[in-house]
């Protein structure tokens, strides 16, 4: 009977402490760009998914081979959301981006979800004007 009753503590301290730890992960990954990073916001469900938008001027930080043997680029972009809110984010892509374009991205923390090339005017104006001075 001990046993369980102890067993029972543990356990209950552990998704305590579990519990506290999902909801102070999102701050300590953000503009983090490591897979541990992506990783555990993806499977975090205090980390939402949201729209962020970003420019590519930004020069690919690293050229590589994928498994397929395709080529491979990875990119730091700055992005910020509709209030304006900035977060780096690091992702791969399959060419170069073309530069001076609008992303618009789906993301859950540093997960990027999906991303597309969308015109300027789709891109709200209040985030127009944070990618103009970033």
């Amino acid at each position: 009977m001990k046993f369980l009753k102890t067993l029972l503590i543990v356990t209950g301290t552990l998704l305590i402490l579990l519990a506290i730890g999902s909801i102070f992960a999102p701050a300590m990954t953000r503009n983090r760009g490591s897979e541990m990073a992506m990783a555990l916001d993806n499977v975090n469900p205090w980390v939402k998914t949201e729209t962020v938008y970003a420019n590519t001027t930004a020069q690919p930080i690293k050229h590589f081979i994928g498994g397929g043997g395709e080529d491979e680029y990875t990119y730091v972009l700055q992005t910020y959301n509709r209030q304006g809110k900035s977060r780096k984010l690091t992702f791969d892509v399959q060419w170069k981006l073309k530069p001076h374009r609008y992303l618009k991205i789906e993301t859950k923390g540093q997960n990027v979800e999906t991303w597309e090339a969308v015109e300027q005017e789709k891109v709200p104006s209040s985030v127009q004007q944070n990618l103009m001075m970033s």
